[in-house]
């Protein structure tokens, strides 16, 4: 085939699959283009069984029914293009938007899914495509996924988040918690402040209170360690320059460690912010477990050589978590690229990706 080995065609064909995902457009809540191009090349491959609900796509193998099921998803949307949405290639780079996250993960689903021989898997993979996981927690196609194919997740013992980590297995992850402060004041002209309150002025003990919190370190293991951080990342008041302000809201962000229950990272803010201000939660996502002791994440590992990490961020591996069900995220993107305008993946780390999950699948039996 024009020269390349068999190794060297099956990483041209992922190339030119992570090519045709980055040139269709897939921004949140327009993903419906690249859901259909899916469908049509899972269809096409007439390897197994497809089915969508919504935008959401999966796709297994029927004669694998009954094995231990893993879940492998990635999702199909992207944060809005910056003058980045035509893919390039320059080498062993692939340039485009959404190519590191997670379009390169995706490519290697669609070649798995074309090559894997079901007669040797040990397991029952679940390949899942799934809409909005660049937007609130719960806006996620995943679900659709939960209420209109239950069948999917039901007995599942495992599943894959192929976020960008470079193909080291990431355990866990952080929670995270959006609250917004609102702190009151009184309004009055400008040129009479003591008729009013400032509301500006009386948002310090607030902003004091935030950066005085020092970073908290847990473990889990060596090597698995979070860092768990809060900050304020929006402020707004004031609408008139003659007007002494009467509210500012704030915007605080916690980003919380696996060993806080998602209630227990509200009650933490409660007492945070006491009296400075007025709380309203705007969005809550768990922290993921760390299932280090389960035995397919140990097979999992093990075929990556043995090094994990903390996820020092939020993904589905905190949904997953909530549904009872361990995660981890490994997948070919990398993470320093993600959402960068001149983001890239590269295709020697998709065939590192194809690899490892094919080892897994072929081992995993052993554990499950």
């Amino acid at each position: 085939m024009n020269g390349l080995s068999v190794s060297d065609s099956r990483a041209d064909h992922r190339c030119q699959l992570l090519v045709e995902l980055i040139n269709i457009p897939s921004v949140s809540h327009q993903e419906h283009r690249l859901a259909d191009w899916v469908e049509a090349q899972l269809r096409a491959c007439r390897r197994g069984a497809v089915v969508r609900a919504g935008d959401e796509v999966a796709f297994r193998f029927p004669a694998l029914t009954g094995k231990p099921k893993v879940i492998f998803c990635g999702h199909l949307d992207t944060v809005p293009a910056n003058d980045n949405q035509t893919a390039r290639v320059e080498g062993d780079r692939v340039y485009g938007l959404g190519s590191t996250d997670l379009k390169a993960g995706l490519a290697v689903f669609l070649d798995l899914i074309e090559t894997l021989d079901p007669a040797v898997l040990q397991v029952d993979p679940v390949f899942l495509f799934y809409t909005c996981e660049e937007v609130a927690y719960n806006q996620s196609g995943l679900l659709v996924v939960e209420q209109e194919l239950p069948d999917l997740l039901k007995d599942t013992r495992f599943a894959i988040c192929v976020e960008p980590t470079e193909n080291a297995i990431e355990l866990g992850c952080l929670g995270n918690l959006h609250a917004e402060v609102t702190v009151h004041g009184k309004a009055a002209h400008s040129a009479r402040p003591w008729f009013g309150e400032n509301a500006i002025h009386a948002v310090a003990p607030l902003i004091e209170r935030v950066a005085a919190v020092p970073e908290r370190s847990v473990a889990f293991g060596e090597h698995v360690v979070y860092r768990e951080v809060i900050g304020a990342t929006t402020i707004a008041g004031g609408g008139a320059r003659n007007v002494i302000p009467d509210t500012v809201r704030v915007n605080v962000n916690f980003r919380f460690a696996p060993d806080r229950s998602g209630d227990e990272a509200v009650a933490w803010i409660g007492e945070l912010i006491g009296d400075a201000g007025t709380v309203e939660i705007t969005d809550l996502s768990p922290a993921g477990r760390v299932a280090s002791d389960n035995p397919l994440c140990r097979t999992l590992v093990s075929a990556a050589g043995g090094a994990v990490r903390a996820k020092q961020a939020w993904t589905d591996v905190g949904r997953f978590s909530a549904w009872g069900i361990d995660a981890v995220s490994c997948g070919p993107g990398i993470p320093a690229q993600a959402h960068q305008k001149a983001e890239y993946a590269t295709i020697s780390a998709m065939t590192q990706s194809a690899a490892l999950f094919e080892r897994f699948l072929h081992d995993a039996g052993e554990s499950a």
